[in-house]
């Protein structure tokens, strides 16, 4: 599916070490905002590297803010080309293997190191914040900080910020027993000044390409026949869209936040489902600290997806439920 693709981007960073907390929660909060507001607002330009267990990948980004919205291109430099360009609202990724741009507007979509979304006061009721000590990243001073769960899920984080400008230099995710299951870090990094004349132009071909536009149209899902009857605590629904391609079937993504773990739900009916048992065995599948839960209801498709431990995209999936009128 096109947008398990798109949302494969989606990533959190997490880490649980032993140190002092903050002295007062409201300080750790107050870093995490800054560490959001420098992402989205500073003028950046550098390399950074994606690892999990079963691959590595390298990318060149360039970000900066202009009239009141952020501009950037992100180039994943191995394997086939592709590409990421951000104009304020809208997103622009190009897959060269398929030749194919896809342009969506109002995207859900978050990219290192702008990694938090809105929303981060009720942190301290779901995770221990803590400060440990100071870091060393791309050559560039950092201070670090790491948020301990309080139950079972969710992953824990840790940051690496720029001691100067807050801005967000590497990001971990530690499973429960401590394992590492993902990571971003930059490897070069310059903060601040002008950006080269290129550096945010598209480098993918101007013509010749299959362009997919994706639409997007702000929904509520019970309007539409849809409830959801196992809420997460902590977590709560921060956007809800119908996102539309062509004559295609709409698809409906349901997007949830603790703050810092992003949860999305994607409902998508299938005029073929009625070939298909509607008793077809729930799968689970995972990537790195990504989950995907797929399940059946009738003839529409669920898929769960996040970083976040598996117990909680299946107990958000399972409370799924169609109302029939």
């Amino acid at each position: 599916m096109g947008f398990l693709r798109i949302q494969r981007c989606f990533v959190v960073a997490a880490a649980v070490l032993l140190a002092p907390t903050f002295t007062h929660a409201e300080d750790g909060l107050m870093a995490l905002r800054r560490m959001a507001q420098a992402s989205r607002q500073l003028t950046y330009e550098g390399v950074f590297v994606y690892r999990n267990a079963d691959r590595m990948e390298t990318s060149r980004i360039a970000h900066t803010w202009a009239d009141g919205r952020d501009l950037e291109r992100i180039e994943v430099l191995d394997g086939s080309p592709r590409e990421m360009i951000r104009n304020g609202d809208e997103t622009t990724c190009f897959f060269s293997n398929e030749n194919r741009l896809i342009v969506e507007t109002r995207s859900a979509l978050r990219q290192f190191p702008a990694l938090l979304p809105a929303g981060l006061s009720r942190l301290p009721d779901y995770y221990s914040i803590r400060s440990v000590g100071q870091g060393r990243v791309a050559g560039v001073d950092s201070h670090v900080i790491t948020l301990e769960p309080r139950d079972n899920l969710r992953y824990g984080h840790q940051f690496w910020l720029d001691n100067t400008s807050g801005l967000l230099l590497r990001a971990v995710v530690l499973g429960g027993h401590g394992e590492m299951l993902e990571s971003f870090s930059f490897t070069q990094i310059a903060i601040g000044g002008p950006l080269s004349h290129q550096a945010l132009k598209p480098r993918f071909p101007a013509e010749g390409l299959q362009i997919q536009k994706i639409t997007t149209t702000n929904i509520v899902p019970e309007d539409l026949g849809w409830i959801f009857n196992k809420n997460l605590p902590g977590f709560r629904r921060i956007n809800a869209m119908k996102r539309q391609s062509g004559s295609g079937q709409p698809t409906l993504h349901i997007l949830f936040s603790d703050g810092i773990a992003t949860i999305s739900v994607f409902i998508e009916s299938r005029a073929d489902a009625g070939e298909i048992e509607s008793s077809s065995p729930a799968v689970l599948s995972s990537m790195g600290a990504l989950n995907v839960y797929h399940r059946q209801n009738n003839q529409y498709f669920l898929v769960v997806i996040g970083e976040v431990p598996a117990l909680a995209l299946k107990q958000l999936g399972d409370g799924i439920e169609r109302l029939e009128k």
